[in-house]
């Protein structure tokens, strides 16, 4: 691999890692109610690719400097679009996969404003692990040289 290319999917682990992971738990919870196992894995890949697509760009907004690193702000008026949209993608992936039907829910604006009020919280989370990740890394890239 180019070291161009190495070190800009290196600059994406941070956010795409955080994404992923939420997709995991968010299987590992839905398992735990009792939802069928196969249910539990399409909500932890329909979750977990989106939410991770869109944290690992953000991670490569932040290396590029497009978006200053640490500070909430950003961080959350970029999650007020991106959550909102990967929750979506999730409805209308678990839908088609388990109901075998396109659907978008029901009241779509009210689905998209409750989502963008749950992207705070999710942001707040987001940056904090995105800060303890990234800092680690860059700790052992240090370290490694």
């Amino acid at each position: 691999m180019t070291p161009i290319r190495e070190g800009f999917l290196r600059e994406a682990v941070p956010g795409a890692f955080v994404g992923l992971a939420a997709g995991l738990v968010a299987g590992g919870l839905a398992a735990l109610v009792g939802q069928p196992l196969g249910w539990a894995l399409v909500t932890t890949v329909a979750l977990g690719l989106p939410l991770g697509a869109f944290g690992g760009l953000f991670s490569l907004l932040v290396a590029a400097g497009r978006l200053p690193a640490g500070r909430f702000a950003p961080v959350a008026l970029f999650w007020l679009a991106a959550f909102p949209l990967a929750r979506l993608i999730h409805e209308i992936t678990v839908s088609l996969v388990l109901a075998g039907q396109f659907r978008m829910p029901a009241d779509l604006a009210g689905f998209l404003a409750y989502q963008g009020i749950v992207s705070l919280g999710w942001a707040i989370g987001f940056l904090w692990l995105h800060e303890r990740i990234a800092l680690r890394l860059r700790v052992r890239a240090t370290a490694s040289r």
